[in-house]
Formats: structure tokens, C-alpha cells, sequence
């Protein structure tokens, strides 16, 4: 039976309760449904013993695009870690490995700003170039990667012979959606990455909670950990009942996506459409892209007179990150261009209509 939940508090009860039999939670849920409020809710609640990746480790760092300079918030936690643990070396090398090793990050603690280039000792040297948003991405994934390392590595040893007490008190790793605009091979390797250290820090007793919205990461991760007793859920939300986890048995979490269509249905029919409901069809076109093969993404299965701009308004709502915690105004335009192309995207691939 699946239990539903009115708070967040009382969701992340039930999923601490699964981690009691199981060295990690892996839960799959579009954006929207309360994924960063939930990661958020296990560092507030204990904020020395779980160590974060959300959104927020994102904001960290921010784009000079004149001095073309990655500037960074010293005062952050994962940062002053780096900073006190000489972790630099570790943020390069993470980084070379995920992008194939040809930019090469150079971190100065001093200004609080990292520059990127290539530097190879020959005519095609280059300094100061601007790196793409996928890079960026793994980027900020590399900083909290080798902490992580670092921490697993570091309790590993007995306490004795521990360089640092800086991580005594760790029990909890929380990891949400780390693959923001990575494309599939790169999210692949973060995602095999991330299993080895789960596997690694699992031996250790340290706990882990990863959700996303990516079917192809929930997908391998899922296949990654089944070496072991693992647990995967469907997180869903609905305004009557609250939260439910909805324990996952295989590596796709499709079912999950008859309930967004019949979701959608209801809103459309009630005249109830929200901003939530735009992250739902994204993760219904994400998940039937990857499922059919689509090399060119989910944008080549909106076919209707309103895919140019259902496309900018789905990019524009994925891509906000306090999406997650509030619910604004949609306007009726882009509630037409939803309800059309829902429909296109229904007949298009026969989907059955809700009884």
C-alpha cells in the first residue's frame, strides 16, 4: 500500500525509513513535484550530517561574462571544504575525466574566480574561453563529486588515522538531479561514477537519497545498484492527497507516466491548468524520446502549429530553478499551446485516453 503524505517533513520520514534496510533511495519524479524541497528538508534537518547537491550548490557560481570568469562563492560549505582540504587538484582532474580532458579549469581562492582554457603548449592554446552550459553543469558536479570522494576516502580510515575530522559527522549524501543539460553520454558517466561511490561509501554506512526527473539516469543508476538491496520509487503529488512513493521494480519508471497523462487530461478538462503541469509533459516527452530512440530529444515529438513555442516555454520552466517552490501564473497562451500540443502528442503515439 502506499502511504500518502500532507509534509514534506513526514515524506522524508518515510523515505529514512527505507534507508534503515537499504544503503541508498533513488527516486524518480518530474520537476515541480517537491524534489528540492525534499533534499533541501534532509540539510535543514540535520545540517552537519548530510552533505547537499541541489539547485542551490548551482547558484554558487556565477557567470562575468565580460571578464569571461566563473566567480564563486567563497562562503559556501562545499567551497570552504576545498578550500580547507586542498581540494583544487581533485575539481581539475573530475572534471578533465567527465568532459574527455581537454579544458582545463584554473581556480584562484584568492579573487574567487576560475578561469577556463585549453592549454596544450602550441598554436591551438587558448585562454579565457566561455564554456557551455553542459560543462558548466559538470563543472559544479565535479566540486561536489570530489568532496564526496574525499569524504568516503577520508572515513575509509580509522578514526586515528583520519586526516581531517571534517566528516566524522556524515551519515547522509543528498543528490538532486546532478545532470542538468548533460547530454546522454555525459549523464551515463556521471551516473556510473556516482554508483561506484555509492557502492564504496555504502560499506561505510554512509547513507544516500538521489532523485531526478531523467529517465535515462533513473535508468542507470537503477541497473547500477541492483548489486545490492536498493530501493527506487515514483515520487508523485496530488493536491488532495498530498505526496506518495511508490516503490519502482525495474529500470523504467514508464507507468509512472500514464498517471501524468491522465493528470494532464484532468487539468485540461477542468480548465485547472498550472506551471506544474508544463514540467510533466516535458518529463512524459523526455521519458518517450529516450524510449523510442529519438537522437534529436523530445523536442521532435511536438509537431503541432504551437511546438516553437510550447518548445521555449517548457526550456523556460525546466531551467528556473525556484520552479520547485512556487507556482506562478501561466498565461492563457501557453495554456493553449499546451492543450493543443498534449493533444498532437496523444494521437501522435496512441496513447489511449483516460477512461
Amino acid at each position: 500500500m502506499t502511504n500518502h503524505h500532507e509534509t514534506i517533513a513526514s515524506l522524508a520520514n518515510d523515505v529514512l525509513r527505507g534507508l534503515a534496510n537499504s544503503p541508498s533511495a533513488l527516486i524518480y519524479a518530474p520537476n515541480t513535484i517537491g524534489k528540492t524541497r525534499l533534499a533541501q528538508h534532509f540539510k535543514e534537518r540535520d545540517p552537519e550530517g548530510v552533505v547537499l547537491y541541489n539547485s542551490f550548490v548551482e547558484d554558487v557560481f556565477t557567470w562575468d561574462n565580460e571578464r569571461v570568469v566563473l566567480k564563486m562563492n567563497l562562503e559556501s560549505e562545499l567551497l570552504e571544504t576545498i578550500v580547507t582540504q586542498g581540494l583544487d587538484s581533485a575539481i581539475i582532474d573530475n572534471f578533465q575525466a567527465f568532459t574527455g580532458g581537454r579544458i582545463e579549469p584554473r581556480l584562484d581562492f584568492e579573487s574567487g574566480e576560475i578561469s577556463f582554457g585549453i592549454h596544450k603548449g602550441d598554436d591551438s592554446a587558448m585562454d579565457g574561453i566561455k564554456i557551455s552550459r553542459a560543462e558548466e553543469s559538470i563543472f559544479v558536479w565535479s566540486v561536489y563529486y570530489s568532496v564526496l570522494s574525499e569524504a568516503i576516502e577520508t572515513l575509509s580510515d580509522s578514526h586515528d588515522l583520519r586526516s581531517t575530522s571534517e566528516y566524522d559527522k556524515l551519515t547522509l549524501a543528498v543528490i538532486d538531479d546532478p545532470v542538468s543539460s548533460m547530454d546522454d553520454v555525459r549523464i551515463v558517466s556521471v551516473a556510473l561514477a556516482l554508483a561506484g561511490l555509492i557502492k564504496r561509501g555504502s560499506g561505510l554506512g554512509l547513507k544516500f537519497v538521489i532523485t531526478t526527473h531523467h529517465a535515462l539516469f533513473f535508468n542507470v543508476m537503477f541497473n547500477s545498484l541492483r548489486w545490492k538491496k536498493n530501493q527506487a520509487y515514483v515520487l508523485r503529488y496530488e493536491s488532495a492527497a498530498g505526496w506518495s512513493l511508490k516503490s519502482q521494480s525495474n529500470d523504467s519508471p514508464f507507468s509512472y507516466h500514464l498517471g501524468v497523462v491522465e493528470d494532464l487530461q484532468s487539468a485540461i478538462s477542468a480548465s485547472a491548468i498550472e506551471r506544474g503541469h508544463f514540467n510533466q509533459f516535458r518529463a512524459l516527452l523526455e521519458k518517450t524520446a529516450n524510449f523510442l530512440g529519438h537522437s534529436g530529444g523530445w523536442g521532435d515529438l511536438l509537431t503541432g502549429p504551437d511546438a516553437v513555442l510550447l518548445t521555449k516555454v517548457l526550456n523556460l520552466y525546466s531551467h528556473d530553478r525556484f520552479s520547485d517552490l512556487d507556482s506562478a501564473e501561466v498565461a492563457e497562451e501557453y495554456k493553449d499551446a499546451l492543450k493543443g500540443e498534449f493533444q498532437e502528442f496523444l494521437k501522435a503515439f496512441k496513447w489511449a485516453a483516460a477512461a
